[in-house]
């Protein structure tokens, strides 16, 4: 890793770095988890740049605007169901609108591997919609948000906080045009594994997986179940799994990035003009609602945020929420995920070569 990094605990992976570099010369080269870590080459000429961008050397500013928050849901039924939650990440998009807009986000590149990319028509944000739980590869992405924001685009960057702080730091500059979303964020989830997954998948079911989706909504016994995932095989066989081994993986803490166990970016005072996230114990704060709809959490952090806040009405239903009651059913919101206990005997496992299923069966807690 770079000498600046005392340990993987240090690095986000965000990439920043690998995109200031004047010659060209860091790496980011895949560990024996499947994360990515900054190297260089011999062509550093030690100049710095490096260490000045790191979000996690370097605090981006948080603006000191008074921060409030809302439960939302999209209005067009079709956006919500393509959504994770409610759809706020569309509506924001519809809300920043311009003839001249670039809007980057999260997209599987193929069936196994998650990128930033951008797109410079809103009606292409489909690929940008669901979760990943895999972390995105952010290279290449950095020095077209500034190509845009230089000529004059309307730029929108969705991400995780630590992304979000990369960008803002290798800006080094804010910019009018720029709209900043980050995500109550649970973790980011190994892409090694991942990979690993998808391969055994296909091994399982003798197809090619065409792509995976994390938290297919369906109406089970007239609840809205948002955690199955589907994957689609190439002999078109559709497979639905409300217990996913990766995904239960994920969300008990067993496969997640080691800086995610110690994150910088987990409390109210956040790096994004906007936050969004799940909106959990929906019955708490919208007790009439229709419990086969979910509705997204969306904090206003800067004025910037606060003018887009003003045009979500067009494009969702909108229900004021206090932000102390979010966290309270959130913790993400505040604090870092504790790791698994179990993690490292997961992962010792993995390179002793037992497979992924068995590993990931073998450790995780079963679900009903």
């Amino acid at each position: 890793m770079l000498s600046f990094i005392k340990s993987k605990q240090a690095c986000t992976g965000c990439g920043a770095c690998q995109a200031v570099c004047p010659t060209e010369c860091i790496t980011l080269d895949i560990d024996e988890e499947g994360f990515w870590y900054p190297n260089a080459g011999s062509a550093c000429i030690d100049c710095g740049r490096c260490e000045e961008v790191c979000p996690i050397v370097n605090r981006v500013p948080v603006d000191d605007t008074k921060q409030y928050c809302v439960a939302g849901r999209h209005n067009n039924t079709d956006v919500w169901l393509a959504s994770t939650s409610g759809g706020a990440f569309s509506a924001i998009c519809q809300a920043f609108e311009n003839p001249a807009i670039a809007i980057f986000g999260a997209k599987h590149l193929d069936k196994s591997n998650v990128i930033h990319d951008f797109v410079t028509n809103i009606n292409d944000i489909d690929c940008f919609r669901k979760s990943k739980y895999s972390q995105s590869n952010m290279s290449g992405n950095y020095c077209s948000i500034r190509r845009f924001l230089e000529e004059g685009r309307r730029v929108i960057f969705s991400g995780t906080p630590c992304q979000v702080a990369g960008v803002r730091n290798f800006l080094n500059k804010d910019y009018d045009n720029l709209l900043c979303i980050d995500l109550i964020c649970h973790g980011v989830g190994s892409p090694g594994i991942f990979d690993k997954y998808i391969n055994y998948l296909e091994g399982a079911n003798d197809s090619e997986v065409v792509s995976f989706e994390f938290r297919s909504k369906r109406i089970v016994k007239g609840l809205l179940n948002q955690n199955i995932t589907r994957t689609k095989f190439v002999d078109g066989r559709i497979l639905e799994n409300k217990n996913d081994i990766f995904y239960q993986a994920f969300i008990q803490a067993l496969i997640l990035r080691p800086s995610c166990g110690e994150c910088i970016f987990a409390k109210t005072d956040r790096v994004g003009d906007l936050t969004i996230g799940d909106l959990n114990n929906m019955q708490a704060f919208l007790p009439e609602s229709d419990k086969c709809v979910n509705y997204s959490t969306i904090i206003v952090n800067t004025e910037k945020g606060d003018t887009i806040m003003k045009k979500l009405n067009e494009y969702m239903d909108l229900y004021p929420v206090d932000l102390d009651a979010i966290a309270k059913y959130n913790s993400a919101l505040i604090s870092s995920t504790q790791m698994n206990q179990k993690r490292a005997d997961l992962f010792v496992d993995l390179r002793h070569g037992y497979p992924i299923n068995e590993v990931l069966e073998k450790y995780i807690t079963e679900v009903s």
